[in-house]
């Protein structure tokens, strides 16, 4: 069932995709959007995670007339997409959602977090990111998020 489930969230992102590829605006998005992604790998490595997190902000919410959920559908398309990042989709989802629905106005976090691998699994540390809005989870699953311990809160507003 894992896998069908894997194949329908594909399947729905490149149905994102196309569409934003019809439009003048899609395709616009979709060019910043790439942008940013094949920047971030390289910009994470080369400074400390507060610098890179702060550089990640954007100053304004440029984007404040597009429509927040066509943001976030076209963000979670390209995370599921991008196969080339060192980055797993997680933590690509949520540092792109991050910076863009900043942009259109939403006060978004990002959390880090940890938690020990289970039977079955690498033996290990996992790790799992995702969105805050007023410090509550944003469009993620309950279920993603059990288990694993905070680490780092961006911004730290507690």
């Amino acid at each position: 069932m894992p896998a069908l489930n894997s194949l329908a969230r594909s399947l729905s992102a490149l149905s994102v995709l196309a569409r934003a590829q019809m439009t003048s605006e899609g395709r616009a998005m979709l060019r910043e959007m790439r942008r940013v992604q094949a920047e971030m790998p390289a910009r994470y490595a080369a400074l400390p995670l507060p610098q890179f997190l702060a550089e990640l902000t954007p100053q304004r919410a440029d984007w404040a007339d597009r429509d927040e959920d066509e943001v976030r559908a076209l963000v979670d398309a390209l995370a599921i997409w991008d196969r080339r990042s060192p980055f797993g989709v997680c933590l690509r989802r949520s540092l792109l959602r991050y910076h863009f629905l900043r942009r259109v106005g939403l006060p978004l976090g990002v959390i880090l977090a940890m938690r020990k691998r289970r039977e079955g699994e690498p033996p290990g540390l996992a790790g799992h990111a995702w969105t805050t809005l007023n410090g509550q989870p944003w469009h993620e699953r309950p279920e993603d998020m059990a288990g694993f311990t905070v680490v780092y809160r961006w911004p730290d507003d507690r």
